[in-house]
């Protein structure tokens, strides 16, 4: 969801306990972003979201910091790096459990057939 450059009039918002009503007239809830970008950021959006094309949208968190932003990606680096890693591993594991049962049953069918 990109952010958008609506203004709002101070009688949107009477007072800090009161949720905003959004271009529709009704209610705009509290939502959090999941997309990665702005990840648990908090914002006001319509209330008839996605069914509607009212696009009211308000920000209440502020931007993130970009402070720790390279450590996260570094981390997010490395944990990708491992996630591959495991899953190779994994698939290679799974090769030769299927080897195993392959041989098992080869060496079944030689020993009964005799």
């Amino acid at each position: 969801m990109a952010s958008s450059s609506f203004s709002h009039s101070p009688s949107r918002f009477p007072s800090s306990n009161q949720v905003p009503i959004c271009y529709c007239g009704e209610p705009s809830p509290l939502r959090t972003s999941n997309i990665p970008s702005s990840m648990e950021r908090r914002f006001y959006g319509c209330g008839r979201y996605p069914f509607t094309k009212c696009k009211f949208f308000v920000w209440v968190d502020p931007p993130p910091c970009d402070c720790r932003r390279d450590e996260l990606l570094q981390t997010i680096d490395r944990l990708e790096r491992e996630l591959k890693k495991s899953k190779a591993e994994e698939r290679r594991q799974r090769g030769m459990f299927v080897a195993t049962w392959v041989a098992i049953f080869c060496f079944m069918v030689l020993y009964l057939t005799k």
